[in-house]
């Protein structure tokens, strides 16, 4: 909050919510009165006795985003490093069972909880509920560090350099709040990972990674990062270069310190807010010139210690592995499990032990299935549960002798469905169901390419085909990370006969992320598909690909070879729409809807 709509320094809030990580029940530090000023805020409002455009940028830093339905808003909650308790999970349940009329939440690729239409008077008794589990929608929206992802296996993957979730709660617990990152040119989106052979949070993605590395200095060896900024889709898609090779832990802070501080000085990205990610500035002065400056920061920047209370983590993660008995491998299990287990459940590094994977369709959670996870939670596996980039759950130390409840549990829940990381892991931002900036329904596009998926049937055995990856964003900003998919859609429009308008998509063919370079998709020139011909086209290009594939042949390898031209070929034969008639006329709606399609596009609150 600014001084002036609290009442209090910014400073002083700061140093308030760094007193309180040495008992905070989270990893952001609740503080009351935080949300009794904010409530109060809302009262004035409301009353209509507050400028409408001083209280949006207030909301924003408490998580609170317009969406395109009027009087309505989205709430973020925040969770960092995908960290959810089973406390935390019930609370989750309760929030959507007594916020949310739609009685569901959504996982974004930014490992946050999203509800939709929320009543503005609702949000701070809905901050309370979740504070006392210790989450919190504090700077979850606004120009400010956002939630900072990780890896979901981190502290149980065999490939990891060290576990980086101490060092995530105190990047947190030291930016969050802090004078510096309230009022920065643009959002500041962070991941963390300690794996060494692959990338499990797409670093080249993100406008700062940080990745960890052991060193060996003198015999001994030490913990570090290698970092990396300026990554970003959208407009203007950019790979994150490497800042550093390698920076000690103990001095992780005080580095990205100063690299914030030099993005908050550069006041030329502020002229343009659709152009202030710091992947502008990194573009415009190059990574070289960006280390220079972040040196000449730190000659005159005092130390930044990384203090104990900042990286605790019992009071915020509960995570106490269950006894592992002997394996039931041994009995007849049901096919349907034996799937579900080769999809859906990955060896720890701890004999023993699984991570296993909740597929949610799209990111969406029902209320009852809330409570499902926590007492799944609680029962088998460590205490908690992790969000992750592909908008599933990860569910940590489960027991190889549990699976087979585990399975059980949450197929009487509906939420066993094989295929984890698999083609049918379908991802999507909420596009037009709730986004003022989405042009198309990419849920609703998600939803039919599922089914178009999941009637092919045998297809779908095929490993090769079960590697692709699909992702869709209802705009160009690509909050479902559509770049980096095997086969990637954004929204748009185009206009069939008459001048009539018609929902559509640009086509992106060969991104990867995970193993392998991260990537970004090539776009099918001079093509768009109509939003309701997307799903038949994606059945064309993945028999174009198994027909046309050398053998062992990966789709990316093909598309590589091949070039784009086949592909483009292809798709010109959907994207042909014919009049507004009788037998064309689903062609002119978006999928799922049964109006006739109209581009309604709100003034965005991303750049406020």
């Amino acid at each position: 909050m600014t001084q002036q709509s609290s009442g209090k320094p910014q400073e002083q809030i700061w140093k308030e919510s760094l007193k309180e990580t040495a008992t905070s029940k989270g990893i952001i530090p609740y503080l009351a009165d935080e949300i009794e000023r904010f409530e109060a805020e809302v009262k004035a409002f409301r009353a209509g006795q507050r400028d409408a455009t001083v209280f949006q940028g207030l909301r924003l830093k408490q998580g609170v985003y317009g969406q395109r339905q009027p009087d309505t808003q989205m709430v973020r909650v925040k969770v960092p490093g995908g960290i959810l308790t089973a406390d935390a999970l019930d609370a989750l349940g309760v929030l959507t069972e007594r916020f949310v009329p739609l009685k569901k939440g959504h996982v974004t690729t930014r490992e946050n909880f999203q509800f939709h239409h929320v009543p503005l008077a609702d949000t701070p008794e809905l901050m309370r509920l979740i504070g006392s589990v210790g989450l919190s929608t504090r700077e979850a929206c606004g120009n400010t560090v956002r939630n900072v992802v990780m890896c979901p296996l981190a502290g149980v993957c065999a490939d990891e350099a060290f576990d980086p979730t101490p060092y995530m709660a105190a990047y947190v617990r030291y930016f969050v709040r802090h004078p510096l990152t309230q009022s920065l040119p643009r959002k500041f989106k962070t991941a963390f990972s300690g794996c060494v052979d692959h990338d499990c949070v797409v670093a080249p993605l993100q406008d700062y990674a940080l990745v960890g590395r052991i060193r060996e200095e003198g015999g001994q060896k030490r913990k570090g990062f290698k970092i990396y900024v300026g990554g970003g889709t959208s407009i203007m898609p950019k790979l994150g270069q490497v800042l550093y090779e390698f920076v000690p832990v103990e001095d992780f802070l005080r580095v990205t310190q100063a690299v914030l501080t030099i993005f908050n000085k550069s006041d030329e990205l502020r002229k343009n807010r659709m152009m202030a990610r710091i992947k502008v500035l990194v573009h415009r002065i190059g990574i070289d010139k960006l280390r220079e400056l972040v040196e000449e920061e730190l000659k005159s920047m005092p130390p930044v210690p990384l203090k104990p209370e900042y990286m605790r983590l019992d009071g915020a993660i509960a995570e106490r592995p269950p006894k592992s008995g002997p394996s039931a491998s041994g009995q007849a299990l049901p096919s349907d499990f034996l799937l579900w287990k080769s999809t859906n459940a990955q060896v720890q590094k701890q004999p023993g032990y699984y991570a296993v994977f909740v597929k949610l369709p799209l990111g969406d959670i029902q209320a009852p299935q809330f409570h499902a996870l926590a007492d799944i939670v609680r029962k088998y596996t460590g205490g908690a549960a992790r969000t992750t980039q592909e908008q599933n759950l990860a569910l940590r130390w489960a027991p190889e002798s549990s699976l087979y409840e585990v399975w059980q549990a949450l197929n009487a829940s509906g939420l066993a469905e094989p295929g984890a990381h698999t083609i049918t892991d379908v991802v999507s931002c909420p596009g037009t169901d709730s986004c003022k900036l989405g042009i198309t329904s990419s849920m609703g596009l998600g939803r039919a390419i599922r089914q178009e998926l999941l009637s092919m049937n045998g297809a779908l055995e095929d490993p090769l085909v079960q590697a692709l990856h699909i992702k869709m964003s209802g705009c160009p900003n690509g909050c479902g990370q559509h770049h980096i998919a095997s086969i990637g859609f954004h929204g748009g429009a185009t206009r069939g006969e008459g001048g009539n308008q018609v929902p559509a998509y640009e086509v992106f063919l060969g991104g990867n992320y995970g193993n392998g370079a991260t990537r970004y998709g090539q776009r099918l020139a001079g093509v768009k598909v109509p939003s309701r011909r997307a799903p038949a086209l994606v059945g064309h290009f993945l028999r174009f690909y198994v027909e046309n594939r050398q053998e062992g042949e990966t789709f990316n390898a093909l598309v590589d070879r091949l070039g784009t031209k086949p592909f483009e070929a292809i798709a010109s034969e959907y994207k042909e729409v014919g009049p507004l008639n009788r037998e064309n006329i689903e062609l002119y709606m978006d999928c799922d809807k049964t109006v006739l399609y109209k581009v309604e596009r709100g003034e965005g609150e991303c750049a406020v």
